[in-house]
């Protein structure tokens, strides 16, 4: 009987052992395993930065889980954008009866107070960020109506004496000059200094929860992915509102380093989150999975691609058979879409579909489904006159 205690003691040990180490275990399993999916989000959508796509994953996300958007009062795709973002501009908002909204993506010009209204405390948020050189390529030619660039020939010449067509006090002279900033809430014609710089990149480092990079699309997806807890389907995308290859060239030297200058505050908000993009990829996933997690992203739009689609991808403007998934076409730009198949299921029909509807219709779309039964019909425009507005009030600021 002696060895009784010392049977216990050692029995005991094992068991407190065995408790500890499932704890440890369970601390150190992948955030993945643990955590919800996140439904409260913020993506500031930055002009011509591959924003249209995200905002595309973030539609479908929202219509499958019956999630609350942030829409415009009255509809649109702007939140009275270029003005700075104030929480009126959201229909259903009152501050006497806030109400909070799940997704709040639409075209807006970043205020974090005004924001916070709107959305839980607990929301994730996020944007998006492009190369200002090919940010602004893209820009001049869509853009080409506005007063700095209509009466250049070419970004040469704009850029050749700015100031000849550059006016800051115009209304639209954002599209010309550091974009990114003026979308973040900044002074796109501030002064260049470091305290500045580094001021700038502490208040969007402190506001925003994942800054993504869009020439690095697919690993910014699978960042998003982990970042909000959602699973592979629900971040698979075909890109939206491109280019036709026709209205693009490659720009010389010289031209990139003037519009690396003009728009110097821009370029330094991509070098630094940039960088920690790479850094969190490094600490939070590392290299070899997400060479993983992109194979596995291509793998699955390819597959969908093969499904869904006539032919081998985007086709000319022209070329789109149904109407309803033609692209507004803008500037000097020829925006590509997309075919279906014919004969598919309905269910497989509606995930396509869904896949290539361009943003101004699937905004529409789910705008009259969030409030159609909220509104008298006698109150709402017809799709034609509720159309025709969309486009008017969204001429010069479509992604």
């Amino acid at each position: 009987y002696r060895c009784q205690p010392g049977g216990l003691w050692v029995f005991f040990s094992l068991l407190i052992l065995f408790l500890v180490m499932l704890q440890v275990a369970e601390k150190l399993q992948p955030d993945r395993q643990r955590c919800e999916p996140k439904t409260d989000i913020v993506f500031l959508k930055v002009h011509k930065s591959a924003s249209s796509t995200v905002m595309n994953v973030l539609f479908r996300f929202g219509e499958k889980h019956n999630l609350t958007f942030a829409f415009p009062s009255g509809g649109g795709n702007q939140l009275s954008y270029p003005r700075h973002f104030l929480a009126s501009f959201v229909q259903g908002f009152s501050p006497w009866s806030p109400q909070q909204f799940n997704i709040l993506c639409h075209h807006m010009r970043f205020l974090l107070p005004e924001v916070q209204k709107v959305v839980s405390s607990s929301a994730v948020y996020f944007s998006i960020l492009r190369n200002p050189v090919q940010l602004m390529e893209s820009s001049f030619v869509y853009y080409k109506g506005t007063s700095a660039f209509s009466r250049a020939h070419s970004l040469e010449e704009f850029l050749s004496q700015p100031y000849h067509y550059y006016n800051p006090a115009n209304s639209d002279s954002h599209y010309a000059k550091n974009l990114m900033t003026f979308d973040f809430g900044f002074n796109p014609d501030g002064e260049v200094s470091a305290q500045r710089v580094q001021l700038m990149l502490k208040v969007i480092e402190a506001s925003f929860d994942l800054l993504l990079i869009s020439e690095y699309f697919d690993e910014s997806m699978v960042l998003l992915k982990e970042t909000l807890c959602w699973d592979l389907d629900s971040v698979v995308s075909f890109p939206l509102n491109i280019r036709d290859s026709s209205t693009k060239s490659p720009l010389p030297d010289s031209i990139v380093e003037k519009i690396k200058d003009w728009n110097r505050l821009d370029w330094e908000i991509y070098i630094y989150f940039n960088r920690t993009f790479w850094e969190r990829i490094d600490r939070d996933i590392g290299r070899e999975r997400m060479q993983q997690e992109v194979k596995a992203l291509r793998d699955r739009q390819a597959e969908l691609a093969r499904t869904c689609l006539q032919g081998t991808g985007s086709v000319a403007p022209k070329d789109i058979k149904d109407s309803s998934l033609r692209p507004l076409q803008h500037g000097n730009a020829k925006i590509l879409g997309y075919n279906l198949k014919q004969g598919l299921h309905k269910e497989m029909e509606h995930t396509c579909r869904r896949l290539v509807t361009p943003e101004l219709q699937y905004s529409s779309i789910l705008y009259k489904k969030q409030f159609a039964q909220k509104q008298p019909l006698s109150h709402q425009p017809s799709p034609s006159q509720q159309d025709n507005a969309l486009k008017n009030k969204l001429k010069g600021t479509q992604n």
